[in-house]
């Protein structure tokens, strides 16, 4: 909760478009309202003034193709009737709507603010840039979006003595390793600093993208998976006695103090199911129960708490099976059952496979035939450990081994910063 009123203020427009949709988001479900007072009732629950309801919140809403309303002669409500996610997603109306309201330069400073600082952590100067860069507003915008982000308690910020600098970050997404990543990237080139929150920004919007599907120099998104800056998560089969395997690709979730081992479970099964949905419609045996539209399955499969019978299903999920995320019914070999068990992992899961949809294409026609599908699962800890620091990474890294690891002599001797 904003408490401050020079802050309210100064992100008046903001927070008008917030109360806007949740107003809207209050009317789901009720289809064509006639009554003006419990409209009336419903904005007050969002915080509106029946002033700004009629003046501001109505008029905006309309324009956003995110509810439809008219009124008498008399200026009253005849009926309003909402169209929440009806004309496009939640996000791409929210966006409309602020964008009917006009934002001034700091408060698209300060959405700018939150967004770069969940990519990646930055020093403080490298932060404003990006918000320069990225928005075309002036430094003066910048500054001030900046001290807005962290005003309201989304954006922290720490000092580091090794970079003589603030770092700035969001706790709800980095809970660890801040200064490490900062640095990191501080000491890269711009060029491919700015290639890299780009990816950063991909894997944010479309968790469970493929490692290829991602793009970039293959030793800057190395060094990235070495310290953190994105997760990796493989799975991996045998079939037709050769190793096939696809590398998914998440942004790295805080892992919080309290409960730690329990978060970090439920992040593991999360992603655990999300990296096997889309084995399973990307090479999956055709014709034994390939997913044809991942959503579609997880909703029935949350819905009906089973789905099936296919082939493919006594097959592909032992390991979420193993995970206690499901229960597969039915023999190896034949038609099988998928049944429901964590229903919070896979409502979750769900969430971040609607973020991925189209991040992921067709398999390719070397495996339609498969057998075999996922033996393995190497979680994004696993795979930071057992990526080499082969002389392509060393390159990139080189210049930020002193700020990892504090140890110039193995710097000079291309030995790992990684080994202790």
């Amino acid at each position: 909760m904003i408490s401050d009123p020079l802050v309210r203020a100064d992100i008046e427009t903001l927070l008008l478009a917030g109360q806007a949709m949740d107003f809207a988001s209050r009317l789901k479900g009720f289809n064509r309202i006639t009554n003006p007072e419990l409209v009336k009732n419903f904005a007050r629950l969002a915080g509106t003034s029946e002033r700004q309801l009629y003046q501001d919140v109505l008029p905006v809403l309309k324009r956003s193709d995110v509810i439809d309303y008219a009124v008498d002669v008399h200026g009253q409500l005849e009926y309003v009737e909402e169209l929440v996610g009806v004309t496009g997603s939640i996000i791409a109306q929210t966006f409309k709507v602020l964008d009917g309201l006009d934002p001034n330069d700091h408060e698209i400073a300060l959405l700018h603010s939150i967004e770069i600082a969940a990519w990646a952590p930055l020093t403080r100067s490298q932060h404003i840039d990006q918000i320069s860069a990225r928005t075309g507003v002036g430094d003066e915008a910048a500054e001030r979006g900046y001290n807005l982000a962290l005003a309201i308690g989304i954006n922290q910020r720490i000092s580091s003595r090794e970079l003589n600098e603030e770092v700035v970050f969001n706790p709800h997404v980095w809970g660890t390793g801040q200064v490490q990543i900062a640095t990191f990237l501080r000491n890269l080139p711009p060029s491919e600093r700015d290639a890299l929150l780009g990816i950063c920004e991909a894997v944010t919007a479309k968790p469970g993208s493929t490692l290829n599907a991602i793009g970039g120099d293959s030793r800057v998104v190395t060094g990235a998976r070495k310290v953190g800056l994105i997760q990796a998560a493989t799975v991996k089969s045998n079939a037709l006695g050769r190793p096939l395997s696809q590398t998914y690709v998440f942004s790295p979730l805080i892992q919080t103090e309290d409960d730690h081992a329990t978060t970090t479970e439920a992040l593991h099964l999360r992603k655990l199911f999300l990296a096997h949905i889309l084995f399973g419609q990307e090479k999956a045996t055709l014709g034994y129960g390939r997913i044809g539209n991942p959503v579609v399955l997880v909703e029935k499969l949350l819905k009906r708490k089973e789905v099936g019978p296919a082939t493919n299903i006594g097959t592909d999920y032992h390991m979420l099976e193993a995970a206690g995320v499901v229960r597969v019914e039915g023999d190896p070999g034949e038609r099988a059952y998928l049944k429901l068990i964590k229903e919070d992992i896979v409502r979750d899961g769900l969430d971040w496979l609607k973020a991925s949809l189209g991040s992921v294409t067709g398999g390719s026609s070397e495996l339609t035939r498969l057998q075999n599908v996922p033996g393995r699962f190497v979680t994004p800890e696993r795979d930071r450990t057992t990526i080499p620091d082969d002389a392509a990474s060393e390159e990139i890294m080189t210049s930020t081994i002193l700020e990892l690891r504090k140890e110039a002599q193995r710097a000079v001797r291309y030995q790992s910063p990684f080994g202790r």
